[in-house]
């Protein structure tokens, strides 16, 4: 039997989001733009740019840079856990101790110790690998910050299947609620789903498009009245 063939996400965000803003804000001139560039020499994966009813420049940013890392951190987890090695954490803590306590002749140290300091070992270990997960997790997710937008969304290539049950995913998502960050998926039967709603932002001064290297041909293109796309 073929194999499946795997959806990317960036075959579909950029669809998805122009419906959702569509529908949500009543936009009918979006500007879709792919690599944008930002006046501080970032390249966004894409952005979308449209007018508001109150005539207010609206701009989301989709990162999906971080799409490849953040799917493999969530599906190691879903299928690993944390792994198997930090079970030879304890063992190792375990043989120190033996031989320490054989080396000294100290009976206490040999026999004693190591049942305290074995599972002791272990528990560490695994606060310590899950803490590393986490950070690893908020890391990626800060990633899409660095591009100025009111609306700021991350792209994932994985099925939302992979979030059931799955402690990783459950902070990846605690994460991009914290941060404001919108999260979509997209798996193999190719259905993008909404994972995490984004906290909409405003600029302090002036609009977010002014942040970008080609915000005065965006500004110009989104005049119009028909949804336009730009490489």
């Amino acid at each position: 039997m073929a194999n499946q063939q795997v959806s990317k996400i960036e075959d579909f965000a950029f669809d998805y989001l122009k419906n959702y803003y569509t529908q949500q804000c009543y936009a009918n001139n979006i500007l879709v733009g792919q690599s944008e560039k930002t006046k501080r020499g970032n390249t966004t994966d894409g952005i979308l740019a449209f007018k508001q009813t109150t005539g207010n420049v609206f701009v989301a940013n989709i990162s999906m840079q971080q799409s490849e890392a953040l799917t493999n951190l969530v599906v190691n987890y879903k299928k690993n856990g944390l792994g198997w090695f930090r079970l030879i954490t304890p063992l190792l803590v375990a043989a120190a101790c033996f031989f320490i306590g054989r080396s000294t002749g100290n009976l206490l140290i040999m026999l004693i110790a190591p049942v305290i300091f074995a599972p002791f070992g272990f528990i560490l270990h695994a606060y310590l690998l899950k803490k590393y997960r986490f950070r690893q997790v908020e890391k990626l997710v800060d990633q899409a910050k660095q591009y100025p937008a009111n609306d700021q969304w991350i792209g994932l290539s994985i099925s939302s299947l992979m979030f059931r049950k799955n402690l990783l995913a459950t902070e990846l998502l605690e994460v991009c609620n914290r941060k404001g960050v919108g999260l979509i998926t997209v798996g193999q039967r190719s259905k993008v789903i909404m994972m995490k709603k984004p906290k909409s932002a405003t600029c302090r001064r002036g609009d977010f498009l002014s942040h970008y290297a080609s915000d005065e041909n965006i500004r110009k293109a989104i005049e119009g009245d028909h949804v336009l796309r730009v490489a």
